[in-house]
């Protein structure tokens, strides 16, 4: 199973001294990677020292740990430390960061390796053991400066099998310069960097507000520990501790949905415990002081919003729910009123850093709008940063894409091999700065979203920025002042492939959420309005399904479409219980009619805090006829009597289904079915009545005169005789 190993940079002594070391686990075999795909060990990297190769280097020392991962026993384990080929070129760099499996380091060392030194005689499953080497740099024959691959390299016999490579480490090794000469001089004209920090949570938070008033109630309390010792803690403490220029080039990233949900947290609110029950949050204390922290940090600094959630705006202008694309976007207020700083108005950072037309068309219509792009998705770029797209209201600006793709994690499924960590983003900067010729004029760092690393490889990220700017490789530039200047080149727009679509929201979530939504639409504009006894704004009372609609399109959940489709359920479960505060009341007895004309009564409840406007609606049954629509206002928090009206063909008991539904067909609350009791006759049954009496008087009379006339005739008949 593949491991991941981390090496710190250091600059120090006489110039620019840097070592960034790339250490990736190897579980591979050269030539069996099928074979051996999961690898047989994991390699832990405690030190590497010293962190960078200059003149006063003699010799390399490597320690750490391995774990057995694999099921059978590995005997006779030993290693060595071996070089390969420097890199000159970024394709090189590139494909040492995306395969070190295939680095000349792994696939041809010839003479440039040390000898195998022994590290455990077995190692069972599971099993763990420590390592330490020292080896002479004369060994690896290093005699000039560059980006060299390196790989420790484990070799072992598993039992029923013979000797073999078991693992490896691969790491970047930037060598400024050797002993006996010295470190090249920084360029006359430095790269200008700055770094995107982004502060956004792992995933949305599922919240539950009451309608009734009381604390929120939160699924899960997770992101109080990333803000009491996690991840986010770190981002925030690593970057306040960091030197004055390393601040000023760095623009914080804020997801609005953060700031509200820890505003939330901070306020007081409840966690629902493994048995349903609600049990009071742990995170209060925790997400008070960092947003404390985080607004003492921000002030006077560069600051973006990212949407609301971090939604997929992509997958929200295909569904047509720009609206609420807007709100996403609208959501910079929230950072704002929390942390006292106005983000850069108009800057989008999308996930991928690729917008499809459609989007940019949308953004571009809501407001100006620069879009911070990877710079290899531009198209037909002509100029310099910042790039117009087509209109004055659409600009870009270009991050760096081989830094960003060295910063992502990812997997080589083939052979095992787990790669790009914040190691990987230091030898790709390390490269733009000091071995690139000539040195990148203005390098954007933007890693990843969710940036999960540890505080030590933060700051060592961090520190290493600080000494390229105090050794003269690097000048601190921050984004908004690219952002502010004055359109230097053009574009004729972003590339968005096939694959990027793929990656989007899927369609079946996205049609969920416009269905969910354009209720919503309804009830602002025809069903809810404001109760002048409550003064609450309909708006304010559909904002937690609105945030729970944003969260369902967030791009965490791209890799994982499923959890997609259940935050969606969990907006139309909110929408679902709103609705159904507003509800008909069974009146428990049958109810009597007097007359064919007599209303129903239907008591109509509303449990919500608003005015609610409804139709009643009486489902179809034989002998009973609605003679109208009904349309009722039902003021908030208070039940009512409404009479609707009907007529009645026939006597008897009926049972009626009476239920509400907005102009448009959105039921509200649950069906009521009412039993009636009738004993008058409706006008059919009258008329029916009417005409089979006459028919029965003009029988009776024809039958009379048939007798009179018969008694006559009898009567003639015996006078004649």
């Amino acid at each position: 199973m593949a491991g991941e190993l981390v090496l710190i940079t250091r600059l120090h002594r006489a110039g620019l001294a840097v070592l960034v070391a790339v250490l990736v686990v190897l579980g591979v075999p050269l030539g069996t990677a099928a074979a051996q795909a999961s690898g047989r060990i994991r390699i832990d990297l405690d030190q590497l020292t010293p962190r960078v190769v200059d003149t006063t280097t003699q010799t390399i020392t490597v320690t750490g740990k391995i774990t057995n991962t694999g099921d059978r026993r590995i005997d006779r384990i030993t290693v060595r430390l071996q070089r390969g080929d420097a890199l000159a070129a970024e394709p090189a760099l590139r494909g040492a960061l995306d395969e070190p499996q295939q680095t000349t380091a792994v696939t041809k060392p010839t003479a440039w390796q040390s000898s195998f030194q022994d590290v455990a005689a077995d190692l069972r499953s599971g099993e763990t053991v420590s390592f330490a080497m020292t080896v002479p740099l004369s060994v690896l024959k290093i005699d000039r400066a560059g980006v060299y691959p390196v790989a420790v390299n484990f070799n072992g016999v598993p039992d029923y099998g013979t000797t073999e490579r078991i693992g490896a480490l691969s790491a970047l090794l930037p060598v400024l310069s050797v002993p006996g000469s010295t470190p090249p001089p920084p360029p006359a004209t430095p790269s200008r960097v700055g770094l995107l920090w982004p502060l956004v949570d792992d995933q949305p938070r599922q919240i539950t507000v009451p309608i009734d008033g009381g604390q929120p109630v939160f699924a899960e309390d997770g992101l109080a520990e990333s803000l009491s010792r996690g991840r986010l803690l770190g981002l925030l403490g690593t970057a306040e501790s960091a030197g004055a220029d390393v601040l000023n080039s760095l623009c914080f990233a804020i997801d609005p949905d953060l700031i509200a949900t820890a505003k939330t947290m901070a306020d007081g609110y409840q966690v629902v415990g493994p048995d349903g029950s609600f049990g009071k949050g742990g995170g209060q204390e925790a997400a008070g002081l960092w947003l404390s922290r985080l607004r003492e940090l921000v002030k006077g600094r560069c600051v973006i919003a990212m949407p609301f959630a971090d939604a997929d705006l992509v997958a929200l202008s295909r569904s047509d729910t720009v609206d609420l694309q807007t709100v996403a976007m609208s959501a910079a207020a929230v950072i704002e009123q929390q942390l006292g700083v106005k983000p850069l108005p108009g800057v989008v950072w999308p996930e991928h850093g690729t917008l499809d037309q459609r989007t940019l068309a949308d953004l571009a219509n809501a407001r100006r709008t620069t879009v911070v792009a990877d710079a290899s998705r531009l198209q037909r770029v002509d100029g310099s940063a910042p790039y117009s797209l087509g209109s004055d209201a659409l600009r870009a600006v270009g991050y760096d894409p081989l830094i960003e793709s060295s910063l992502a994690p990812k997997a080589a499924v083939e052979s095992g091999v787990r790669t790009a960590t914040v190691q990987n983003g230091l030898a790709t900067l390390v490269f733009r700065a000091a071995f690139q010729s000539p040195p990148a004029s203005t390098v954007l760092i933007a890693p990843p979203r969710r940036w999960s690393v540890s505080v030590a490889d933060l700051r060592v990220f961090l520190e290493t920025l600080h000494k390229l700017y105090e050794s003269g490789y690097a000048e601190p530039e921050r984004l908004d002042t690219i952002v502010g200047g004055t359109t230097l080149g053009t574009a004729a727009g972003l590339d968005y492939s096939p694959q990027d679509s793929a990656n989007e929201i899927p369609p079946v979530v996205t049609a969920e959420v416009a269905r969910i939504n354009t209720v919503q639409r309804e009830l602002i504009k025809n069903v809810f309005s404001e109760d002048d006894t409550v003064g609450l704004d309909p708006a304010v009372l559909l904002d937690p399904i609105t945030n729970s609609l944003l969260r369902a399109t967030s791009t965490a959940w791209r890799p994982t479409p499923a959890r997609a489709s259940t935050a969606v359920s969990a907006a139309n479960e909110q929408l679902t219980a709103l609705l159904s505060r507003v509800t008909i009341s069974d009146p428990g007895i049958p109810l009597a009619l007097a007359s064919s004309e007599s209303p129903i009564p239907v008591f109509v409840t509303n449990g919500l805090p608003v005015t609610v406007r409804a139709r009643i609606n009486v489902g179809d049954t034989p002998g009973l006829r609605p003679q109208q629509t009904i349309y009722v206002r039902i003021p908030a928090r208070h039940p009512s009597s409404h009479y609707v009206p009907v007529e009645v063909s026939r006597a008897g008991r009926f049972t009626v289904d009476v239920w509400l539904t907005t102009e448009n067909g959105t039921v509200l609350g649950e069906t009521s079915r009412v039993k009636l009791n009738s004993t008058s006759y409706g006008s059919i049954t009258v008329a029916v009545t009417g005409v089979a009496a006459g028919a029965l008087v003009l029988l009776v009379g024809l039958r009379v005169v048939r007798r009179i006339r018969s008694r006559r005739a009898a009567a003639a008949a015996e006078n004649e005789l």
